[in-house]
């Protein structure tokens, strides 16, 4: 029997098992970790890194939304990227690019740098999370009972998307498009982030 020939009758070699990390093992790795990663039903996703529109996008929608927030002195707050949510329904934990929440913080287990429960959550998209942003991420965002409204940025053009959930519990989109639009985040008092001032000085 010929070297090839001996090869092609060899069984295929085992696929190495992914090794699953323990949720208490994600954050002892995250606080040491020089970069940011997801927690995924026991895997470690690391995160891409964001680009200069990426950052200034998240945030002056971070801006926009403390301005408001001040101006009207009510009760909210607002996390930029640094803060994680707690997905228990899918076993998850995900950094949003900013998330408003109201009246007083729920901390998962008590730790102060992962919470439960955003009532607004904003995110930048990319080429590498576009697909994953809109359909698996707002999924897993929709679990919680505190979530009622998902904004969507665009990178690469003037547009916001406003999906607001509805007293039936059904979810409704609204886009937002040109220097002229007012997207308007109904949670959050009818707080407006005009994409004017949103993308302003930004090359797209």
């Amino acid at each position: 029997m010929t070297a090839s020939a001996a090869t092609l009758n060899m069984p295929a070699p085992k696929q190495k098992a992914e090794r699953l990390v323990s949720l208490e093992k994600y954050f002892q790795r995250e606080e040491k970790a020089l970069y940011k990663s997801e927690f995924h039903n026991g895997k470690i996703i690391k995160m891409p890194g964001g680009t200069f529109n990426h950052d200034i996008l998240g945030t002056k929608a971070t801006t926009l939304l403390n301005n408001f927030i001040d101006d009207n002195e009510l009760n909210y707050f607002v996390n930029g990227s640094d803060m994680k949510i707690r997905i228990e329904a899918f076993d998850r934990v995900l950094y949003p690019d900013a998330a408003v929440i109201c009246e007083k913080p729920i901390f998962y287990d008590n730790r102060k740098d992962i919470i439960v429960n955003p009532l607004i959550i904003v995110e930048v998209l990319s080429d590498s999370t576009d697909k994953f942003d809109r359909c698996d991420k707002f999924e897993f965002y929709r679990s919680l009972e505190t979530f009622k409204e998902y904004v969507l940025i665009h990178q690469k053009r003037k547009l916001v998307t406003v999906h607001t959930k509805q007293s039936d519990v059904s979810w409704l989109m609204r886009e937002y498009k040109g220097d002229e639009a007012i997207a308007i985040l109904y949670a959050l008092q009818e707080c407006p982030l005009p994409l004017k001032r949103l993308y302003r000085g930004l090359e797209l």
